[in-house]
């Protein structure tokens, strides 16, 4: 029963595992026999050429070719919301997600040889006697050393009292089974399996199940906070004019400054800020200039209803400064808002 029992949540898990894993397949667009074709990402082998696009993943340890910069978002491997910028001769890595921009690649490192796969295959590696089994060996131990004790005892009483030896082989062997905790094992496994339903039913795959008492077990638990504990998603908190000027106009003027196509999250933040998601219908965008590492700030030309034409800029602190007429009045307000920001976790 015991087999059965464990056996079975560990099928009924394994299952789910691979139900998941179908459903991530991924695919890549490679180029063989001088054309593009689209193969399962798991056929790629080294020096394969593959084209990577906006909102992909990245299929396997590649090498940028030719192109300009790409934008990637690497939080599933290093836990950081913020993409990073890969240009020519940079390395992507597989299980990344592409955020902006369209390049070719070369393919240098394939299924365990990846990066991720490296570190995937260090923790199915990673072999340790957990305190469950510890704990179980350990009561089991107790139990033998009671019991070779006892049987001693009966031993030796039994020779004082010139008891017959085969009675008291059978008081022998009568605790020595007793001792035995035949039936810890299964009341263990179902316990577990309970816990594993339960888990199961908040969508939590139960692998091993004595990994459900070494979680109990815990007394301090270190975690990737970007889409462990959070939804890696940024969200628009207080808004600090320096001018008088209403905080609703401020979220305006970076919602103009934004692009929701490109998907970057910071855009997609101040965007969500809007109260009225309908504001910025009024507006024509007449030129857009995306964020590049030198300049450090989005800019963008507007248009609005009356056919009036003007700029509005979004970017880093220090890139907007510069762009104000009275830069050198506020600047040591603004600093200390940054600081004050910076110390409640804020971007």
């Amino acid at each position: 029963m015991n087999a059965i029992v464990g056996f079975w949540e560990e099928y009924q898990a394994g299952n789910a595992i691979e139900a998941l894993k179908k459903k991530l397949a991924l695919n890549a667009r490679v180029r063989r026999d001088g054309a593009w074709k689209t193969i399962p990402s798991r056929e790629l082998v080294p020096g394969d050429i593959i084209r990577l696009r906006l909102g992909e993943i990245i299929p396997a340890d590649s090498k940028l070719l030719e192109g300009d910069p790409i934008e990637v978002d690497q939080s599933t491997l290093t836990g950081e919301s913020l993409p990073v910028e890969r240009k020519k001769e940079d390395d992507v890595y597989s299980g990344s997600i592409v955020n902006q921009g369209e390049i070719e690649a070369i393919v240098y490192g394939t299924g365990t040889n990846t990066y991720f796969g490296k570190t995937a295959q260090m923790v199915e590696g990673a072999k340790t006697v957990s305190h469950f089994q510890k704990a179980v060996l350990k009561i089991g131990d107790y139990l033998i050393i009671m019991a070779v004790g006892l049987v001693a005892l009966i031993l030796i009483t039994a020779l004082f009292r010139h008891e017959s030896m085969l009675t008291t082989l059978r008081f022998a062997l009568v605790l020595t089974v007793a001792a035995i905790p035949v039936a810890m094992p299964t009341v263990l496994s179902v316990t577990m399996a309970v816990g594993a339903k339960l888990l199961a039913a908040k969508q939590a795959i139960v692998r091993r199940l004595a990994s459900i008492e070494e979680l109990a077990g815990i007394d301090i638990l270190c975690s990737d906070k970007t889409g462990t504990l959070t939804q890696n998603k940024l969200t628009l908190s207080d808004t600090v004019g320096f001018a008088s000027v209403d905080n609703e106009q401020i979220i305006l003027s970076g919602a103009l400054a934004s692009r929701a196509e490109d998907k970057d999250l910071i855009d997609l933040a101040v965007i969500g800020g809007l109260q009225d998601s309908k504001a910025l219908s009024s507006y024509q965008v007449v030129h857009f200039q995306p964020f590049d590492p030198v300049h450090k700030s989005t800019e963008a030309t507007v248009k609005d209803s009356s056919g009036k034409t003007f700029k509005v800029s979004k970017g880093a602190p220090q890139a907007i400064l510069e762009l104000a007429a009275d830069n050198a009045d506020i600047r040591n307000k603004l600093e200390k808002t940054i600081n004050e920001f910076a110390s409640k976790g804020y971007r």
